[in-house]
């Protein structure tokens, strides 16, 4: 049987100052869309709250997919969430075994983490005008990854001798921009499926069987957690109450349901996640 839905258009750049920026320009002049816009030399990219997304050329696949949603906008709230999905999907199509070899899981809501809590894939959820949604993701492709102050992150990474691939025991393609190339393909792919998955099901999750997919994906669940509210890390960060105990389960709307230790659950809509041990080196 054919598969109705259209395939997301490709569109691969030399380099671009960010290719969240790039595909909401093309989606707002009428592209057809699904659209995705993929390069391995961004140098104005960013993540959550405006910060920066640096990779040196060639060290990190940048990919964001343009799509329409007929969804409303409390129905999205699981799209972030079906990206971190796809991305486990893709990185598994480009490199058949990594999931299990590397350990690779969800950080809630969308890391991607490697064994230890290397971080390997970041993704950005953007709404543009009404029915607009912007996918972007960074993903690894050699290290040491290091942050804007040229301080070296808990992070993992596919390629060279300390990569996921090499100490999987998985061959590696003939180069990073090989690699890149499929791994863009896949993700383009991989978000379209998800996402229509959820159209499909009027944005239930449980109906699109995206909840069980991703509760046995991630990897907060069950673990001890410190919940800061978004912008609250770091030096200078504003005061901001946190929020500490046990992940419980990802509630029907997408949210991390936290456990504290007298006993209160509360669910968490946004915030920054950190793992109790290794998550205050992860970055």
């Amino acid at each position: 049987m054919t598969d109705p839905r259209p395939r997301p258009a490709l569109l691969w750049r030399d380099r671009v100052a960010s290719t969240q920026d790039e595909a909401a320009r093309r989606a707002a002049a009428g592209a057809d869309l699904p659209l995705a816009v993929a390069t391995t030399d961004q140098h104005g990219g960013r993540g959550r709250l405006g910060r920066a997304w640096i990779a040196p050329p060639g060290d990190g696949l940048a990919l964001t997919l343009a799509l329409r949603t007929t969804l409303p906008a409390p129905a999205r709230s699981w799209i972030p969430l079906a990206a971190g999905l796809a991305a486990l999907d893709a990185l598994e199509e480009a490199a058949p075994g990594l999931r299990a070899a590397a350990g690779l899981g969800l950080k809630w809501p969308n890391d991607v983490l490697a064994a230890g809590d290397r971080k390997l894939s970041g993704i950005l959820v953007e709404a543009r005008e009404r029915d607009t949604v912007l996918i972007g993701i960074g993903t690894n492709l050699r290290g040491p990854v290091r942050d804007a102050q040229g301080a070296p992150l808990e992070a993992a990474w596919l390629l060279g001798a300390d990569g996921l691939l090499a100490r999987s025991g998985i061959p590696a393609p003939t180069s990073a921009d090989a690699l890149a190339r499929t791994l863009a393909e896949a993700l383009a792919e991989a978000l379209a499926r998800r996402t229509a998955q959820l159209e499909e099901a009027a944005g239930d999750a449980e109906a699109a069987g995206l909840r069980a997919s991703y509760g046995m994906s991630c990897v907060t669940l069950g673990r001890e957690v410190r919940i800061q509210p978004l912008g609250a890390r770091g030096p200078g960060a504003p005061h901001a109450q946190e929020l500490t105990g046990r992940a419980l389960e990802i509630d029907p709307s997408g949210r991390l349901v936290v456990q504290d230790p007298t006993g209160v659950r509360t669910p968490v809509d946004v915030g920054d996640v950190l793992h109790a041990g290794l998550a205050d080196r992860t970055g």
